[in-house]
C-alpha cells in the first residue's frame, strides 16, 4: 500500500475533492453518491434492521505485533452508543478506553481513575496504536446513522488490497478531525480507515501527530451482521494485528462496563 506523507494526508483530509492515488473520481461520483455507498454497506453487512436490532456485543480475542503475541482484548458494545475497549499487555496492565454516550473514558489498571477525553498516556498506545484508534473502528463498523452526526463526502476511488475502494471522507458536525473511509468497489464492505493520531509518550514532551491506517480483513457473519475477523494497522516496527476469536450478541451488559 502507497504511504502518504502526513502534510499530504492531512491536506486529503480536509481539500480533496477530485481523486486519489491519481485516480479521478467524476465518473464514479456521477454514478454513485456517499448515501449509495453507506446504504449498500448497510445491506453487505446484514441490513439496516439487523443493525438497528443489535442491542450488545462482546468481542475478544488476541493481538500481536506480527507474530508476536502481545496480550488479549474485549471490546463490549451497548446500543444505541456506548463502546468499551479493555487491552491487557504483558508486563503493562489494563487499558480500558471508550465512550458512554458522548463522554469518553480512559482508565487503566496502573492509574486508576478516569481520565479527561484526549489526554495520552503511556499505557494507551501500542507501537505507535493509541487503543482510542481501535475503539473508534468498533464504533465505526457498527454505526448505522452517520448522517446524524457526520458530514460525508466521496472524495474519490483508492485502492486497498490491490482491489479498487470508494473514498468517504467523514467530518463531524461538531468539530474534531476527519478521517477516510474505504468500501470496496464490489462487495462494499468497509475494508479501511485512515485516522489522525495524536499521542504523547511523556506528558512533558511535545505531541506527535501521524497517520494511522485499520485495514479490516476475513468477515464473518455475527449476530446477524457481518464484521471483520482481523484489523490489520500497519506501523514501520510491524503490523500490529488484533484478532477476534469469539463474539457474543444479545447478552446483558452492565452500564457499569463503559464507566
Amino acid at each position: 500500500m502507497t504511504r502518504v506523507p502526513l502534510r499530504m494526508f492531512l491536506f486529503l483530509l480536509l481539500t480533496i475533492s477530485i481523486s486519489l492515488n491519481g485516480q479521478e473520481n467524476g465518473p464514479a461520483s456521477s454514478k454513485i453518491s456517499a448515501a449509495e455507498i453507506l446504504e449498500k454497506n448497510l445491506i453487505a453487512t446484514g441490513g439496516l434492521e439487523a443493525h438497528k436490532a443489535l442491542e450488545t456485543l462482546v468481542a475478544s480475542g488476541e493481538f500481536r505485533l506480527n507474530t508476536t503475541h502481545l496480550g488479549d482484548y474485549k471490546f463490549s458494545y451497548k446500543a444505541p452508543h456506548n463502546g468499551m475497549l479493555e487491552v491487557g499487555t504483558s508486563g503493562r496492565g489494563v487499558t480500558w478506553t471508550g465512550h458512554r454516550g458522548k463522554r469518553g473514558v480512559v482508565a487503566t489498571s496502573e492509574r486508576p481513575g478516569a481520565k479527561e477525553p484526549g489526554e495520552s498516556c503511556t499505557w494507551c498506545v501500542i507501537n505507535g496504536v493509541n487503543t482510542w484508534i481501535v475503539e473508534s473502528d468498533w464504533e465505526t463498523l457498527l454505526r448505522w446513522d452517520f448522517c446524524c452526526a457526520y458530514d460525508i463526502e466521496l472524495i474519490g476511488i483508492g485502492e486497498v488490497d490491490k482491489r479498487p475502494a470508494y473514498g468517504l471522507r467523514f467530518k463531524s458536525k461538531k468539530g474534531g478531525d476527519p478521517f477516510l473511509c474505504f468500501y470496496d468497489r464490489e462487495t462494499f464492505l468497509l475494508v479501511r480507515i485512515d485516522r489522525i493520531a495524536h499521542s504523547r509518550t511523556d506528558k512533558n514532551r511535545a505531541e506527535a501527530v501521524y497517520k494511522v491506517e485499520s485495514i479490516f480483513r476475513d468477515y464473518q457473519e455475527q449476530g446477524g451482521i457481518k464484521l471483520p475477523s482481523i484489523i490489520t494497522i500497519p506501523r514501520p516496527e510491524g503490523d500490529v494485528i488484533f484478532e477476534v476469536s469469539k463474539i457474543k450478541t444479545g447478552e446483558p451488559i452492565k452500564d457499569s462496563v463503559f464507566e
